[in-house]
């Protein structure tokens, strides 16, 4: 019970917003009377679909990853040292379970959904599927334990993720464009990955929905919807140049170069992007459709970087000329004027940077 407090309790109470945009996501948005075949149907998606059902795992992982962390974060406040006392001193199966017990109640609404999909898939003879959930979700239930246990073994030791991020620091310097990328995978790590899963599924989608034969305009108007999931993450770009980079504006970089490291962070950013369009296009899309898809998503997000130079472009202002650059876009798509808008994107994302960038003055809201 006081376990039940201190976890299970604390965890639930802290993700509140999280678990009531997931409930309405799942039940607030369809009538009741439809609730049923609204998941019936979802089920038999990812139950019926490989790559969905690669996106639905990695989205129970995260949920998982988010689980660990917590109990590992708990086990190290300084609040909580009374438990190496208690914890601490369990051995043999009283301690496994009391750890599965734990993890079990932070994890068990992944377990509950995926139980019902189980049994749906089994039923429909989707056999693949239930065994991959099945032993997921069991290697998902397994492996955080092993975590506790040496948590509460060395109390006070730093943890994994925290010893590779420095060996990485020691081995590696990273070079300056690289340091928003870096930035979002440590402390930005939560928008990152819903925006990877927001545009995973806009590519299995646009591809599902693409009718034979391959159509290249397609393709781009859904990748169109994949760099405007990318919206927000641009938009914060510019804060984070203003409060950790404002230097370098001082370093002798030609502007050719630092237009180049811009190009170069977004090409890195979209990487995922890029990998997976190329494994679900291969078949169907040539090596110039390939570079086409690269070249339109940097052009696209460096230009929505440039814009913000103008330092009076606040968020709502931003936002209403990403939405104009993509109805221009989209209608130079239908018209395949494909390159010609690429190239359009570059002359003007680096007109932009070239007049806007050494009178560019950070908003005073930015750097208070």
């Amino acid at each position: 019970m006081a376990l039940s407090k201190i976890f299970t309790a604390r965890f639930y109470a802290s993700n509140a917003a999280i678990f009531f945009l997931v409930f309405y996501f799942f039940f607030g948005i369809v009538p009741g009377n439809m609730l049923p075949s609204y998941h019936l149907a979802l089920i038999r998606g990812f139950t019926g679909n490989a790559d969905f059902l690669c996106l639905v795992l990695l989205g129970w992982a995260v949920y998982n990853v988010k689980c660990a962390f917590f109990v590992l974060k708990t086990l190290s406040a300084r609040e909580s040292l009374y438990l190496y006392g208690t914890l601490g001193v369990l051995d043999g199966t009283r301690k496994w379970t009391t750890w599965y017990r734990i993890h079990f109640s932070l994890y068990f609404p992944a377990l509950a959904y995926s139980a019902v999909a189980v049994c749906i898939a089994w039923k429909d003879n989707h056999i693949g599927a239930a065994v991959t959930i099945i032993l997921f979700q069991l290697l998902m239930t397994v492996i955080p334990l092993y975590f506790y246990d040496y948590r509460i073994k060395r109390p006070g030791t730093t943890s994994i993720f925290i010893r590779w991020q420095q060996k990485l620091n020691r081995l590696f310097t990273k070079p300056l464009w690289a340091y928003y990328v870096y930035e979002l995978l440590n402390n930005g790590s939560r928008s990152l990955f819903i925006t990877k899963g927001v545009t995973g599924l806009i590519i299995i989608v646009t591809y599902s929905l693409m009718e034979q034969p391959y159509e290249l305009r397609f393709m781009l108007v859904g990748l169109l919807l994949v760099l405007l999931a990318h919206t927000v993450l641009v938009f914060n770009h510019r804060q984070f140049d203003d409060l950790k980079l404002s230097m370098t504006i001082q370093f002798p970089l030609p502007l050719w170069k630092r237009y180049g490291h811009t190009s170069l962070a977004y090409f890195v950013l979209l990487l995922p992007e890029f990998i997976f369009l190329a494994v679900r296009t291969y078949q169907v899309a040539g090596p110039l459709d390939q570079l086409l898809f690269i070249c339109l998503s940097v052009s696209m997000l460096v230009m929505w970087r440039k814009l913000l130079y103008f330092s009076k472009l606040d968020q709502d202002k931003y936002f209403r000329w990403v939405l104009i650059s993509v109805v221009v876009a989209l209608f130079m798509i239908l018209g395949y004027w494909y390159w010609y808008l690429v190239i359009a994107l570059q002359v003007l994302a680096y007109t932009i940077f070239s007049i806007r960038y050494y009178k560019y003055e950070p908003p005073l809201a930015e750097v208070q």
